[in-house]
């Protein structure tokens, strides 16, 4: 008997505590798929005030090649990708490869607003119809962050291990000293509908994922990807690096094995429901049965 009900007592344990917290997730990072291994990535134009430093890929489609301009091959650890052959010295044509990652883009910023991260998860405080949030000065766990109009104007901490989600429904602008404290760049997101401004000497985190325009001002750094569906790049001696989400590469080139992040969250407890309590003691009978008739043959 005792080779029996010890795992059958474990079971109970682990019944018990999986049915009295169920994991949800409170936010979650979209796959960015072929567009992963993008620094820069826009449609209408990329351009850029000598020297930047961008540590991974640039893209631009389906603009020509033409409006990448004041961006060489050396300035670009990874490739320089072009819709034609009119890009920089040293840049890659390859409009298939560029119309996949926009797709993929596209599905990344659709996925921001939808699952975990829809509407009716945004963070009481933080929802549609509030204004605009300044976030200088706050402490934030992840989850999902809502607002008419995102600013920083000084320091943003990010606390904690998961997913920050932050939904605008217009704009994303700082200014200042404006920098980000903490968190993973992998899994913060930015969903932008129209422009992003980074102002000068800004340090942020994240993955700015905007409709139209990303514009980078003079000495900004950012460690993420800026991504921009529909307009302009716009750089003035910047930094920008994705390589802590990326596969590791001592070549400085494009990674051989096109990265892709994770589809991971911060869950919270949930309450139980009926029909998972109706499980419990179902499991809870079934146990205490088989140990009673254990006990009979040994008797």
């Amino acid at each position: 008997m005792k080779i029996f009900t010890k795992p059958l007592l474990a079971l109970l344990m682990l019944g018990l505590t999986l049915g009295l917290v169920v994991p949800t997730y409170a936010a979650t990072s979209p796959n960015l798929g072929m567009a992963s291994s993008f620094a820069v990535l826009a449609g209408t134009a990329v351009t850029n005030v000598p020297t930047s430093n961008i540590r991974w890929d640039v893209g631009l489609s389906p603009a020509a090649g033409s409006n990448i301009a004041g961006l060489t091959a050396a300035q670009v650890g990874g490739t320089i990708y072009a819709a034609d052959a009119t890009g920089p010295g040293g840049s890659a044509v390859n409009p298939g490869l560029l119309t996949i990652a926009k797709t993929d883009l596209a599905n990344a910023y659709d996925g921001l607003a939808g699952g975990a991260n829809a509407n009716a998860n945004c963070l009481a405080g933080y929802t549609f119809g509030t204004g605009n949030k300044d976030l200088v000065g706050l402490n934030l766990v992840p989850g999902v962050y809502c607002a008419d109009s995102f600013t920083l104007t000084g320091t943003l901490t990010l606390s904690g291990s998961g997913v920050w989600v932050f939904r605008s429904a217009s704009t994303l602008v700082t200014s200042g000293t404006a920098n980000i404290v903490g968190g993973d760049p992998c899994n913060v997101w930015w969903q932008v509908p129209s422009s992003a401004t980074l102002g000068t000497n800004t340090s942020f985190i994240g993955n700015i994922l905007a409709l139209t325009n990303i514009s980078v001002a003079t000495g900004a750094t950012l460690n993420g990807r800026a991504l921009a569906r529909n307009a302009a790049v716009t750089l003035d001696h910047n930094t920008i690096t994705n390589a802590l989400c990326a596969t590791a590469n001592t070549t400085g080139s494009s990674p051989t094995v096109v990265p892709t992040l994770p589809n991971t969250g911060v869950y919270t407890a949930k309450a139980n429901s009926p029909w998972n309590l109706i499980i419990l003691i179902g499991l809870l009978t079934a146990s205490l049965v088989f140990v009673a008739s254990q006990r009979k043959k040994k008797l």
